[in-house]
């Protein structure tokens, strides 16, 4: 990794989140992308039975059946501002950000290619590759896959102070269902008209726990793993200052404002 030749030192967030609390996982990472200095930021986080709709979503043509499809399953839902499309985070899934300060100058890929080394160096007994696996829910240039199904994918957010990349791992769970929920979701986001804007057809099958691949692999250990990666830095936990906190609660209203906008198309 580029970030090892650069910085010593690292510093943690850690969070797991109630539902009441969803949109404070992007009020953070917003938060943390326009207060990063010259540290790096490992952040994980985890929510409980949710699909984080991306901003392509809020175009399906029947966007309101396809949000009634999630509360029919227990399922709750906000919309993120990166990435396109939607993702699924509950209590097998790992998300894990890394924000870069600009010191170190990375390409778009470059920064891709950070967090597809931490993953593999953090599970160095598979073979992991990068590269689009089509029929996976929120399909990209940099899915992270063994074998040829997907056990994460990555966005990216950057700024004048650096640049965050964002990380979802299936750990444990029921795969299958993540993703049969989001074909159905999409399913009924469409129906029958044209899918004009190049929805995923999830096939369930095409992605797989890391669990599967490294027997009883659980978060913790997961998370382990990935701190190891970082053995040779100093770390410490992140400094929550009345600063930080005063724009966390700017990010935060702007999350609520996004997901009013999203209800408010809802019928009553």
């Amino acid at each position: 990794m580029k970030l090892h030749s650069q910085f010593d030192s690292i510093s943690i967030v850690d969070q797991k989140l109630k539902p009441a609390h969803n949109l404070d996982s992007f009020a953070y990472t917003n938060a943390l992308l326009t207060k990063l200095s010259e540290t790096p930021i490992l952040h994980f986080w985890m929510l409980q039975d949710t699909l984080i709709l991306g901003m392509t979503d809020q175009r399906l043509p029947h966007l309101n059946d396809a949000l009634n499809l999630l509360t029919q399953n227990q399922y709750h839902y906000f919309v993120r501002n990166s990435g396109g499309l939607s993702v699924i985070s509950d209590d097998g899934v790992l998300n894990i950000s890394l924000f870069i300060p600009a010191s170190l100058p990375l390409t778009v890929d470059e920064a891709y290619a950070e967090m597809a080394e931490l993953v593999q160096s953090a599970f160095p007994e598979l073979t992991i590759s990068t590269g689009e696996i089509v029929h996976s829910y929120c399909p990209g240039k940099f899915d992270l896959s063994v074998n040829g199904q997907k056990i994460g994918g990555i966005s990216q957010r950057r700024n004048k102070n650096g640049s965050v990349i964002m990380l979802y791992l299936s750990i444990n769970g029921n795969q299958p269902a993540r993703g049969q929920l989001v074909a159905n979701f999409y399913r009924a986001g469409i129906q029958t008209d044209e899918n004009k804007w190049n929805f995923p057809d999830v096939w369930p099958d095409s992605m797989v726990n890391l669990a599967d691949l490294v027997a009883n692999l659980s978060i913790g250990e997961t998370k382990q793993r990935v701190l190891n990666v970082f053995t040779q830095y100093q770390r410490s936990i992140f400094d929550e200052t009345a600063d930080f906190n005063e724009e966390v609660a700017v990010q935060r209203e702007s999350m609520q404002h996004r997901q009013t906008k999203l209800e408010s198309r809802r019928p009553i």
